[in-house]
């Protein structure tokens, strides 16, 4: 049998190796977070967590919100002041260690429909690495038990329709979606245009699908 000089047969240094390399191969995994069906579901947690803290938020303020984490992570709420509106701080998994915030946008309009005012609050949360994980997005179906009001209800669709038209280009995802959140906050009538007009916004993301031109919005 072959031997080192010490006496160890190459038999058990290869055997030794192999095991090693194994470990090493079932641990990667873990290390590195490669399950990617995971990290998409642990990442639309995440943003779950956060739009269901800001919509509290934004109920309590009837204000917009900038997107400030640290805000939700450091306010009581008020209605119940023993707790803040969100916990610990979570990351996308497959950048935790890079700990990029999610960036979110609450928006808030109010109604006047008879001696009353309706309140409406619509927000808006996306991954930070949304360019290159297009799948890291809060599914429509998330929202169907959450109560949303009118605004939100827009908010949803149109980014569904933002979803299906970009599909796994991710690089368009996060550009549609930067744009329309834009629109909402630089248009003091995007909620007026949205209400009469289902696809008042989407036609100003696709203008050449409406019929638009580059240059008419």
């Amino acid at each position: 049998m072959l031997r080192n000089q010490k006496g160890i047969s190459v038999y058990t240094v290869i055997s030794i190796i192999l095991f090693v390399g194994l470990i090493v191969v079932l641990a990667i995994p873990n290390f590195y977070n490669l399950d990617k069906e995971q990290n998409i579901e642990d990442c639309t947690n995440n943003m779950k967590e956060i739009w269901v803290a800001a919509t509290d938020y934004l109920k309590d303020t009837h204000a917009d919100f900038d997107g400030e984490l640290e805000i939700l992570r450091t306010t009581h709420k008020a209605q119940d002041p023993s707790s803040y509106y969100l916990g610990k701080r979570n990351y996308c998994p497959e950048t935790a260690r890079q700990k990029n915030n999610y960036i979110v946008y609450g928006k808030y309009v109010s109604e006047e429909i008879g001696d009353e005012i309706k309140h409406n609050y619509g927000v808006i949360v996306y991954c930070p690495n949304l360019g290159t994980f297009p799948k890291h997005f809060i599914p429509k179906i998330f929202y169907e038990n959450m109560d949303p009001t009118q605004l939100q209800n827009y908010m949803i669709d149109d980014l569904a329709f933002i979803d299906e038209q970009t599909g796994s280009n991710g690089n368009r995802k996060l550009e549609m979606v930067e744009k329309y959140i834009n629109i909402w906050k630089e248009d003091p009538q995007a909620f007026d245009k949205r209400k009469a007009n289902t696809t008042a916004l989407r036609a100003m993301l696709f203008p050449e699908q409406f019929g638009y031109g580059a240059d008419d919005f």
